[in-house]
């Protein structure tokens, strides 16, 4: 009995194990969500190829040789070499990791601080299924994994326990070229630092070697974060996109969250659930922590797109008001009885054999590639299919959300648009006066001397061209490919 206690996995894996699995299922969705995967993947390998970071738009011809760095350079050459070793079964795997992992180090901190485990799994694992309609295979992945690990240093700092305060601008360092949510690190020391300042001030309680440790990690973060290829210009570059009021608005995802809609019902919960323990036990956060969950409560509320930042740092919050069920008789005999088994167990290998298990499943599962592909019904695959047996010369104009998966399969064919390149607004808005026929679209196929279009079938545009004599070159149930 004793040596199946040491052998049996921990409450924390069986987490691990869930969540990896609960990601792998929606995997086909997570791929299949928008182009910025194929648009991304093209950016890798472009990377990869030349050994050098593009400084100019590489992909799409409105654009050609305008100043552009990619601020997520480094995630996009890392899903470009697991996609050519692996494919997409090998991108969705990953994502799996990433997330699991996420909420895992998450769960297991919090566990070491506060030791308890039911309650911290359930804060944790309802987090976790807030930021489930934010599950895409994207660089922001790479910034849920960052900002959980950056919470425990931060937290850990804040507590004042001797931690080193170098690791915070190397772990900066390779933030910024991962994803533009390094900002986010930013946020977490700001929130602590000036949490700090206030109950330092309103208190004098709290110790000036903890805030002086503060404050430096932030600067020297703040430092280190300019230690990319866009330099300073990646804060200009993701903050003038995020105040950029016209591309935000044709982002559904940057919009407010609609709490009609039922999928919103987790998140809106959540945080009446936030309100509710801010109220009742106001006295057992430090001003750090609320500026910390005020601030990531705002961003979540302002644009959807941040609720898995706020589904990430949430937890860390909220789990310190737990400690007081302590007291309630069944949970703490719970507690107890899984203190003692979990001390018992040795083994720390089960997230790392979960992953080969399932791995091994979804690389050699010919389920798998039925699942973990793109569908034909969103992306043109045959029409692409087509182009490849019969290229077109001259320009083409696109589909938007179709951009990323021509780039992936047509590149060196430059696109007129895809849905990550703009950053301006004035592609989308030509695109949207073609799309629309409104005054002026024939003016801007002209201008750009568009050959070809590959539209959705039953757009618009595909009618009125095919009415203005433009030839029909192909046609299937998603695309149709039309010539002067």
């Amino acid at each position: 009995m004793t040596l199946c206690l040491r052998c049996a996995p921990r409450l924390g894996d069986v987490f691990f194990a869930a969540l990896l699995i609960a990601v792998l299922l929606l995997g086909g969705r997570m791929i299949n969500l928008d182009g910025d995967l194929p648009r991304h993947l093209t950016f890798g390998r472009l990377i990869l190829t030349e050994r050098d970071i593009p400084d100019t738009e590489p992909l799409i011809y409105p654009y050609e040789n305008r100043a552009y760095v990619s601020h997520e350079w480094l995630s996009q050459a890392v899903y470009q070499v697991i996609y050519s070793a692996a494919g997409l079964p090998g991108l969705v795997l990953l994502a799996a990791v990433l997330l699991a992992a996420t909420f895992l180090i998450s769960y297991n901190y919090l566990v070491e601080k506060l030791s308890l485990r039911l309650p911290v799994l359930f804060i944790v694992a309802w987090g976790a299924f807030a930021t489930s309609l934010n599950w895409a295979i994207r660089p922001h992945l790479f910034s849920m994994f960052l900002l959980a690990l950056w919470l425990t240093w931060a937290d850990r700092l804040r507590r004042g326990e001797e931690i080193s305060i170098w690791r915070f601008p190397v772990l900066m360092a390779l933030w910024s070229n991962f994803h533009g949510v390094f900002i986010a690190g930013a946020l977490v020391l700001f929130a602590f630092a000036a949490g700090w300042a206030a109950d330092f001030i309103f208190s004098q309680g709290e110790s000036l070697k903890t805030g002086k440790r503060l404050w430096l990690a932030l600067m020297l973060s703040l430092a280190a974060s300019l230690l990319n290829p866009g330099g300073v210009g990646s804060w200009f570059s993701v903050l003038g996109f995020v105040n950029n009021q016209y591309l935000m608005s044709r982002m559904a995802e940057a919009n407010p969250p609609n709490f009609q809609l039922p999928e919103m019902r987790v998140f809106f919960l959540f945080l009446v659930f936030s309100i509710f323990l801010l109220t009742v036990k106001r006295n057992r956060f430090s001003a750090g922590q609320g500026f910390l969950l005020a601030g990531f409560s705002a961003m979540s509320l302002t644009a959807f797109r941040n609720v898995h930042l706020y589904g990430v740092v949430a937890p860390f919050v909220l789990a310190e008001v737990l400690m007081d069920l302590r007291s309630l008789p069944l949970l703490h005999r719970l507690e107890a009885t899984l203190a003692q088994v979990e001390d018992q167990i040795r083994g720390a290998m089960y997230p790392v054999l979960t992953v080969l298990f399932f791995g091994a499943l979804v690389f050699l599962s010919p389920i798998s590639k039925a699942l973990y592909r793109f569908d034909p019904q969103t992306f043109p695959v045959d029409a692409v299919r087509w182009l490849k047996a019969n290229p077109q010369p001259g320009r083409m104009f696109n589909e938007l959300n179709w951009g990323g998966y021509l780039e992936l399969n047509l590149y060196p064919q430059k696109t007129f648009v895809d849905s990550v390149a703009d950053v301006t607004g004035e592609v989308t808005s030509e695109y949207e006066t073609v799309i629309a026929l409104a005054p002026g679209w024939e003016d801007i196929l002209e201008e750009y001397d568009v050959s070809w279009v590959l539209m959705p079938v039953n757009s618009a545009l595909t009618q009125k061209l095919a009415e203005r004599g433009w030839r029909e070159l192909y046609r299937d149930g998603t695309a149709a490919i039309l010539a002067k």
